[in-house]
């Protein structure tokens, strides 16, 4: 029992540190996204990288908790949860390397018309990311305000959905009128379905906490 309780302990700091990687890749992202409103094509390939390394990293952390998952870490009512969320939690980092990636190929140039609404777009996703952070790490501290904090980002992702509808609704409305041309409104709508998609995959996430939480509490 002393030895299962050790790698609990294990797991819950490596869930910590994974979870923590992944918002550095939003991070990253939000960094990316200031080169891409300067068009500086040079300095988004380069945050690229960095985005792809620091999913690189969290991939790594998650294969650690797995293997701690296969040496008998939480008892086997709990562990199914905690193995999906630790996928769940690691497709965030996955689809901000995917955005980062997407935007690189693009090389389209950024209409300045669009600036504010994507700042808003993108400071709502890290938000939300933010949110799941503290609930994944309030796992180990606090159920209750873990729970809570799970409802926060379920809401903080209903924000981020109608920003993404806002601006793709203006995407199309500038296309019909020709103020944008076809390649322009595929690219940053593509990117914007992206961006919509990593608070997606945060909810996701937090949608097996409150799982784990009843099953603790049980």
């Amino acid at each position: 029992m002393k030895n299962l309780f050790k790698r609990e302990s294990k797991v819950e700091e490596y869930s910590k540190d994974h979870v923590e990687t992944v918002y550095r890749c939003v991070n990253q992202l939000n960094v990316l996204m200031k080169h891409f409103y300067e068009n500086d094509f040079e300095s988004i390939e380069k945050t690229a990288q960095e985005i792809a390394d620091l999913e690189h990293e969290a991939d790594i952390i998650r294969r650690k908790m797995e293997i701690e998952f296969f040496n008998g870490a939480f008892l086997p009512f709990d562990r199914e949860d905690r193995i999906i969320l630790a996928e769940e939690v690691d497709s965030v980092a996955d689809m901000t390397e995917e955005t980062g990636f997407g935007i690189c190929l693009s090389k389209i140039n950024f209409p300045t018309i669009y600036k504010t609404d994507f700042m808003e777009l993108t400071e709502s996703v890290q938000n939300t990311v933010s949110a799941l952070k503290k609930c994944i790490e309030l796992l180990s501290e606090d159920l209750g305000q873990a729970l809570d904090t799970a409802h926060e980002v379920e809401s903080l992702e209903d924000v981020v959905d109608k920003i993404e509808r806002k601006i793709l609704r203006r995407l199309y409305e500038d296309y019909k009128k020709g103020e944008i041309d076809i390649l322009t409104h595929i690219e940053l709508k593509s990117t914007v379905l992206r961006i919509g998609n990593i608070a997606d995959r945060a909810e996701n996430a937090s949608d097996r906490v409150p799982i784990i939480v009843a099953k603790r509490k049980g």
